[in-house]
């Protein structure tokens, strides 16, 4: 398994508003960061199909839509994939899994569990 915890930048959100190039360059951070994250963990990486299984830290109760949480946190995703944890991000070796918003954190913060489907 490989677990990583990531900020989810506001900038990445899917209604943010703002220049491309401003997004640009917090999916280019986040994913660097990502990477880095990813190689400290220090598992065996991930041959085959796997599992991301999503957790959600949110500072409030203020509605949020799952589907762009998870859309949010694609550039962690590709770190993970840019480190070599995980085969790859498209459909045949990567699929959802269980997906968690837990009320109680600072700021919008999100755990993800890679595991192989195996």
């Amino acid at each position: 398994m490989v677990s990583i915890t990531c900020r989810i930048d506001k900038r990445l959100h899917a209604h943010a508003k703002g220049s491309w190039f401003e997004k640009a360059r917090a999916t280019k951070k986040v994913r660097a960061m990502a990477r880095m994250l990813a190689m400290e963990v220090g598992n065996r990486p991930i041959k085959g199909k796997c599992i991301v299984d999503y957790t959600f830290f949110v500072p409030d109760r203020r509605r949020r839509d799952e589907a762009n949480l998870i859309q949010s946190s694609k550039p962690i995703v590709d770190g993970v994939v840019d480190a070599g944890m995980i085969p790859g991000d498209h459909w045949e070796v990567l699929s959802t899994g269980k997906v968690l918003i837990v009320v109680g954190g600072v700021d919008l913060t999100v755990k993800l569990d890679f595991r192989s489907a195996d």
